[in-house]
């Protein structure tokens, strides 16, 4: 039996980020979700959680180094949200960021962890 796949995202505005988290809790309840609103909270989230995805706006490097993360664009009006994906070795680029991507990169961190 393999633990809970963890996620943070701390993507901006906060709404976005409640609506992922919400989508992805439908799509994976087994989740565990945090969500936090900046690059200090998201490390401290990371230390403490051990999180196996992040999501958010600028990645830091030291959350880089987590096998799965997302870096998401900054949301500006009429545009879509771009994404760039790293999932232990697999890397993309998307112009328009879904929750079909999330969901993809979190099923890659779950099969990492059985």
């Amino acid at each position: 039996m393999y633990s809970a796949v963890r996620v943070i995202l701390a993507i901006e505005p906060r709404m976005y980020r409640e609506a992922l988290a919400f989508s992805l809790r439908k799509h994976r309840p087994k989740a565990e979700v945090s969500l936090v609103g900046s690059t200090e909270d998201l490390m401290a989230e990371e230390e403490r959680t051990g999180a196996h995805l992040v999501v958010a706006n600028e990645v830091p490097p030291a959350a880089r180094d987590a096998r799965f993360w997302i870096e998401v664009s900054e949301a500006r009006s009429g545009k879509s949200l771009g994404a760039e994906i790293s999932a232990d070795g697999y890397s993309r680029s998307v112009r328009d960021f879904h929750v079909k991507h999330l969901v993809a990169a979190l099923d890659r961190a779950e099969e990492e962890l059985r």
